[in-house]
Order: structure tokens, then sequence, then C-alpha cells
């Protein structure tokens, strides 16, 4: 028997690398991509539910991509996610059918703390076998991929301090967390964005790979799991 997980799992990590590397370089992602992943991700299900047939855990399934896709397009509606992010997300929700565990991984341990009971709908804390937990493993990569994409201002903030003149951070300070001042001729339009024009220099602010920061989060949430859980039960 094949393991399910593990194909989804380099099925989506090729997948990801690949959009990372073309929003990377072009900050595009082909919208070819999405339907194949879609056609394997509904492909893949029907085997795994006509092998072992649970209608709770279909029903799950269900609930969880309706969730995905609801939270994916509100927040691209809000200009937050290009139409890649959303969808890489929704393609997510269908390609895994429930949170992939291989060898150990995510280290840590995935006992939900809620879960709702599919008899009666009631939302109960540290449940018994046989309800589903409260675990979708796409708003976990979401969860690390906005975690991880905090650095992004933390690193701009921070090379801005130690790049520019102490009268340049004062005039403009809300451009320090998102900006860098750059000479004309070192502006890629393609990968930053004029915020400001200043003659011969201006301020830009860098087009954001988003896909990189998926990817990141995509294999944090399989190899460690859920970031804020685990910051939270470190205190």
């Amino acid at each position: 028997m094949f393991d399910l997980d593990l194909i989804r799992i380099s099925i989506a990590l090729v997948a990801l690398i690949y959009c990372s590397y073309s929003d990377l370089k072009r900050r595009k992602v082909t919208n070819k991509l999405w339907l194949p992943l879609v056609g394997i991700g509904i492909a893949l299900a029907v085997v795994e539910y006509i092998a072992n047939f649970n209608i709770y855990d279909i029903t799950w399934f269900l609930i969880s991509f309706f969730i995905v896709f609801f939270i994916a397009y509100i927040i691209f509606s809000i200009g937050a996610f290009g139409g890649a992010d959303a969808k890489s997300f929704i393609t997510m929700a269908l390609l895994f059918t429930h949170y992939p565990l291989f060898d150990g991984f995510p280290l840590i341990s995935l006992e939900p703390l809620m879960a709702i009971s599919p008899s009666t709908g009631i939302l109960a804390v540290n449940p018994p076998i046989g309800i589903f937990p409260m675990t979708i493993f796409p708003l976990t990569v979401l969860i690390n991929s906005i975690l991880i994409t905090i650095l992004i201002p933390i690193s701009i903030l921070f090379y801005n301090l130690l790049t520019l003149p102490k009268e340049e951070r004062s005039k403009k300070p809300s451009y320090l967390f998102m900006c860098l001042k750059k000479k004309k001729g070192e502006i890629d339009e393609v990968k930053m964005k004029i915020m400001d024009d200043l003659g011969e220099k201006a301020w830009v602010t860098p087009k954001i790979p988003l896909m990189v920061f998926i990817t990141a989060g995509f294999i944090t949430a399989l190899l460690y799991g859920d970031m804020i859980y685990g910051i939270l039960s470190a205190f």
C-alpha cells in the first residue's frame, strides 16, 4: 500500500519549491499549476476514502476545505494575498485530507486542545477518542507563514537603522519598517515598488515573494507543527 501522506508531501513540496523560484524570479506564478494539483488532490482523497471509508473523516475533510477556502478568499479580497498565494492554500486543503504524519514528525503533538463532536456539534476540551480534532494542516501552514514573514519588516528596520543617517531616519519613521532607500539605477521595478521619489534616490518597498514564506510555513508545519502553539506551550 502506498503511503498517501508521503505522496502528498512530495507533490506539494515540489510544487511549492517551483512556485517559490518563480515568485522570487518574476514575482509571478503560473495559473497552469493549480488545476492539475486540484485533480491530484481529489484523486488521492477518493483513493483514501475508498480504502478506508469513514463518513466522519469525509465530513471533516469537507468542513476543513470550506474553512480554508473562506479564509484564503477573505485574505485575498483585502489584498493581503495574491492569487497564487490564495490558490496554494485552497489546493493544500484539497491535497491534504488530514494533518500529514511521518517518522515522528511533526515534533509538536497533534493532540488537540479543542474538538467538535460530529454527533452533537458540541465543542469539547481535551476530547476523548472518536471526535474530530480541530487540526487543519493548511491553517497551520498559514499561521507559520505569517510568523516567518514578520521577519521581513524587522530585517528592514535593522538594515535602515544601521545604514541610514539619523536625519534621514527621522524624516520617514514609518518607512523604516517597510521601505529601503535606493538609487534610481538600483531599482528593479519587477521586485520593488517606488513609494516616494526623491530625485536621484527613492524610497522603495520590496514586492514580497510570499510563496517563499508559504513554503517555509509548509516545511515548519510538517517538521515542527503549529509555531504559535509551540511558543505558548513553552511558558
